[in-house]
């Protein structure tokens, strides 16, 4: 999740947002090898906002899956923080090539519902865009979800943000997330999940992982792709059968004036209408 901007349109309070990530479940066992691929090539989307001095990322070469086993389809998302007043704003991310929107939906520092949720979502779904949203602290999954109100029905998950300076998730979490009807997803990293699970770090690989790992960008262009930059096996995930369903792949970006993270998810993943 990305630092919120401190700008007069943003939240008072909401002074920071560290990153958030994901899984995928259902591949078939015999998949051999998981590495990144720039398949499905939905276009560049123009960075002319990034910083100076950015190298471009190569494009490693495409994989030769067999039909039967390739990996599925990435589109692009993109998930923030911060206030965004605009419909056109939304407009031009899905003109970009966006398909899903991803937001807070409480206060960064308490569950209180965040009052920018329920416009930004209806300008996201309006424009044509999925969406989906996180608290900062899991254990406001209840309020996070409610705060959605006509929406909720209308999101593609609530994501479990495990990430440094927060708190471990429990199973109880996961399976309240999913009582409500809303799928559960956990968005950490390799190098922050065990230190904050600890002992139960291995007891969650059921649960759809949006993973974290900018290590190998920033670049100047971008074609979404879950697979890069290669997945880290850890917590059970990121195997043959517990693949990450998202990438998030840039922190902080400035896309026509808001500071967004960049992700790739699984298409297939994204199925409520």
């Amino acid at each position: 999740m990305p630092i919120v901007l401190h700008t007069p349109e943003n939240q008072a309070g909401n002074s920071r947002a560290l990153p958030l990530a994901k899984i995928r479940r259902g591949w078939t066992g015999r998949i051999l090898v998981v590495l990144a691929a720039a398949h499905l090539a939905a276009g560049l989307l123009p960075l002319a906002a990034a910083s100076a001095g950015t190298a471009a990322l190569a494009e490693p070469a495409a994989l030769a899956w067999p039909a039967a086993e390739a990996p599925h389809p990435s589109v692009k998302a993109v998930d923030s923080a911060n206030a965004i007043t605009d419909p056109g704003w939304f407009t031009r991310a899905y003109a970009d090539g966006f398909r899903l929107y991803v937001a807070q939906s409480t206060q960064w520092t308490s569950c209180a519902p965040w009052d920018h949720l329920q416009p930004q979502l209806k300008m996201a779904l309006d424009a044509g865009l999925k969406i989906a949203v996180y608290t900062r602290d899991p254990r406001c999954w209840q309020a996070g979800i409610a705060a959605a109100g006509p929406y909720a029905s209308r999101l593609q998950f609530f994501a479990l943000d495990v990430e440094t300076g927060g708190v471990a998730v429990t199973r109880g979490m996961v399976d309240g997330v999913a009582a409500t009807g809303v799928r559960p997803v956990i968005y950490t990293g390799a190098t922050m999940w065990p230190t904050l699970q600890g002992a139960s770090a291995n007891s969650f690989p059921d649960i759809p992982l949006w993973d974290t790992d900018t290590s190998v960008f920033p670049f100047s262009g971008w074609a979404p792709d879950y697979l890069a930059p290669t997945p880290i096996p850890y917590g059970g995930w990121n195997t043959p059968t517990t693949m990450r369903i998202a990438s998030q792949q840039q922190f902080e970006f400035n896309y026509n004036g808001v500071a967004v993270d960049l992700n790739s998810f699984d298409v297939s993943f994204l199925k409520v209408p």
